[in-house]
């Protein structure tokens, strides 16, 4: 199938297209990555004792000022444990579920492709993770640059995921890759991912609005129970759909810097 440069409106209307073909692969990985980081979520809380200094600062937070300074810094650290912990899981989990989600838009519209979209996402995990490391590094020295050049290299870099799902480069060539796409598209893509992220952001408050009749009616552990759960999974769903936007994004970059193409995803 050939790829066209498509302009920024057609862009967002070929996200929901790419929706269509792609939600079925991409449904039961999304909602597994999901469940396994709740499950992996609670039990970084529950080992840090996270929980329960969260309902200490909810419901008595003057307890803290009577605690002794090594006490306060024990609470602190366990908190600080479990905060990290979740981020780590965090990103291994959004990490697949974004290669597979960009590996499956990219073979909707591959020829003569069958690689499989979900075993493709764990043997290019590496890659990705090292690339992400490279990222955040670069980004963090930015930030402490005047905050500017880091969300300009935050920008440039954005579409190194796609890169290495669909094009299978290497750490260095994928950041490359990203930049080469993105200059002279800047504002763009600034544009585009903001309005995908504010979508995706808006439908994860949705997801949330179940659970407040419970609320209302006093059902209040059963309410957040149920709050979680659905997040859980709903956010599991929200990432997929974020991540096929952004490629949808990355393909159009592509045929814009290249000129019109035939996708031919790596093996």
């Amino acid at each position: 199938m050939e790829i066209q440069p498509r302009s920024f409106g057609d862009s967002l209307g070929d996200v929901v297209a790419n929706l269509g073909k792609v939600w079925r692969p991409l449904l039961g990985p999304a909602i597994i990555a999901s469940v396994v980081m709740g499950m992996l979520t609670i039990f970084a809380f529950e080992t840090t004792d996270s929980f329960a200094i969260f309902e200490l600062v909810l419901d008595n937070p003057e307890a803290l000022e009577f605690m002794s300074d090594d006490e306060l810094v024990d609470t602190l650290v366990r908190l600080g444990t479990g905060i990290m912990l979740v981020s780590l899981v965090s990103t291994v989990v959004y990490g697949f579920i974004y290669l597979t989600a960009a590996r499956a838009v990219g073979k909707a519209h591959a020829i003569g492709n069958d690689a499989p979209v979900v075993g493709a996402a764990i043997r290019l995990f590496p890659i990705w993770l090292i690339t992400t490391i490279m990222v955040g590094i670069a980004v963090i020295a930015g930030l402490f640059l005047l905050i500017i050049p880091g969300i300009w290299l935050a920008i440039m870099f954005n579409m190194y995921t796609p890169v290495i799902a669909v094009e299978g480069k290497s750490p260095m060539a994928a950041l490359r890759r990203s930049f080469e796409l993105v200059k002279g598209y800047f504002w763009e893509t600034v544009g585009f991912l903001l309005i995908v992220g504010l979508i995706g952001g808006a439908a994860g408050q949705l997801f949330q609005l179940v659970a407040i009749p419970l609320f209302v009616t006093g059902e209040a552990s059963f309410a957040f129970g149920l709050a979680f759960a659905i997040g859980v999974v709903g956010q599991g769903l929200i990432m997929a759909a974020i991540a096929v936007g952004t490629t949808t994004w990355y393909l159009n970059l592509r045929a814009r810097t290249d000129g019109p193409y035939l996708v031919e995803m790596s093996d």
